[in-house]
């Protein structure tokens, strides 16, 4: 407590900003809050869901499906208090943690654990293969696998786009709503042309848990995939405070960017900007600046992402994979998984429906790595070296420092099959990381902001069950199917 008055008064010393005028909570109003969400959006949805969902649906396992249900509403409220604390202090979730005990570690806990997790290329693997499949084009160079050419034109135009963007934001934002839109009408004409009534019941049965209920938990689906279930349809956790803070929400609007080398460096905020919290005006505009980062999040990345999105890709993976199965009992595997979309799209609407839907996941899974080299690794990174007083130069330095750096890894790791170790922390670690953030912020959240905005009894109930069930599930998971799947892959341990 003592620490928090001594902060709160050198605080005092800093500049009152006007609260920024909101926008409005119309359709208007959430179009032009859409960025972040875009983001998170395609992430989410462009990544795991085109991996995981259709394959899932193909052996007919739908049982399990309301785990994505729980999972929406539970992320909903962890990203909810991550966006209105980005708002209120133009700060960013991961810079906020250096106030946390012990002071100073969880700022770099979140710096390496993130770089564990998401240096490795793998949807720009996905990605790579798709456009060796789209184009035909083989790797003329004396080494690497035959797309590897495509992997050293992705890795470079990344470094690029950063290089030569004003601001990567504006960039990131831009570029995720186009492919967010083109998502939504390729996977809409695919699953109307090729699903039944009995396909979409089928799957509503599942997101209810009636399946499950009068089923049981179906003997075709591994654990392990349970578990990815109860973590879709992912998104981009307490990430997304970064993107609100770029597009401007509340005090975001006075808080540094991240600019390319062509422009001059911007003054990143390290610390919490300050508005007036006792001026009702001011208060009921950061109000309604909450209120439109949470009805957007509601409507783009919960309603439309999490559920319609979902759903549709198990309806159409159920409707055309399905069949298949049963004659076969073959599932997409390997370097097919990132393609079975394309296959359904060319199975339903023909070869160019198909060679479109290639290329639109071979788009979809890159620009999916353009946010976790630039956010989730560079940001995180340089927030952590800004907020423990580590930086001797500016902001950018580091940046550019850091994500050069781990793009220039990517040539190497790309060519790597990912290790069976590595893919189990990444399968288990956002789970991990929501239930850490979950408790995280309702500390920060409570301490760091004025009365009104504090977390609310809903989301403190809806946050403890984040902590409990996200530790709980990965805790079960280790101890009962991890033995299992460590033995079959590394049989000299058993």
């Amino acid at each position: 407590m003592a620490a928090t008055v001594v902060a709160d008064r050198l605080a005092d010393t800093r500049t009152v900003h006007r609260v920024p005028n909101p926008f409005p909570l119309t359709l208007a109003g959430l179009l032009a809050a859409l960025g972040p969400q875009a983001i998170n959006f395609g992430i989410s949805i462009g990544g795991g869901e085109a991996y995981l969902l259709p394959n899932v649906a193909a052996r007919g396992t739908l049982h399990m499906h309301w785990l994505m249900t729980v999972s929406v509403v539970l992320e909903t409220a962890l990203v909810y208090e991550c966006i209105k604390y980005s708002i209120c202090t133009g700060r960013s979730f991961f810079a906020a943690t250096n106030d946390l005990g012990p002071r100073g570690f969880w700022p770099w806990f979140w710096t390496v654990v993130t770089i564990l997790t998401f240096a490795w290329p793998a949807w720009m693997g996905g990605a790579v293969i798709a456009a060796h499949r789209f184009t035909g084009i083989d790797n003329p160079l004396p080494f690497g696998p035959p797309h590897y050419l495509w992997a050293v034109v992705a890795l470079a135009a990344v470094l690029v786009v950063f290089y030569l963007s004003n601001r990567t934001y504006t960039f990131l934002s831009r570029f995720f709503t186009v492919i967010m839109f083109a998502n939504i009408v390729l996977v809409l004409l695919i699953t109307a042309i090729a699903a039944r009534p009995e396909h979409y019941w089928r799957v509503l049965l599942g997101y209810l848990g009636v399946s499950f209920l009068a089923e049981g938990y179906p003997a075709a689906l591994p654990p392990t995939d349970a578990l990815a279930l109860f973590n879709q349809p992912g998104g981009s956790l307490m990430w997304v405070s970064f993107w609100v803070i770029g597009a401007g929400f509340g005090m975001g609007k006075y808080a540094g960017q991240v600019t390319g080398v062509l422009r001059p460096p911007e003054v990143i905020t390290a610390q919490e900007l300050r508005w007036d919290h006792g001026d009702g005006g001011e208060v009921a505009k950061m109000q309604q600046w909450v209120k439109v980062g949470g009805y957007s999040l509601i409507l783009w990345w919960a309603v439309i992402g999490g559920v319609i999105m979902t759903y549709l890709y198990s309806v159409a993976g159920l409707a055309y994979l399905h069949e298949d199965f049963l004659r076969t009992g073959q599932i997409p595997t390997g370097v097919q998984v990132p393609l079975q979309m394309a296959t359904i799209a060319q199975g339903v609407m023909g070869p160019m429906a198909g060679w479109l839907m290639l290329l639109f996941i071979m788009v979809t899974l890159y620009d999916a790595q353009f946010p976790f080299y630039d956010t989730f690794i560079g940001r995180t990174t340089c927030d952590a070296i800004a907020v423990t007083g580590r930086a001797r130069r500016p902001y950018r330095f580091y940046y550019f420092v850091v994500v050069t750096a781990v793009v220039l890894a990517g040539f190497y790791l790309i060519t790597v099959a990912q290790p069976f170790i590595l893919w189990i922390g990444v399968a288990i670690s956002a789970l991990v990381y929501r239930s850490i953030g979950a408790w995280q912020i309702m500390l920060i959240n409570n301490r760091r902001l004025p009365e009104g905005f504090q977390v609310s009894r809903l989301n403190t109930v809806l946050l403890w069950i984040t902590v409990v069930t996200g530790f709980g599930g990965v805790g079960y998971w280790m101890l009962t199917v991890l033995p299992k799947e460590l033995c079959k892959n590394w049989k000299m341990l058993c």
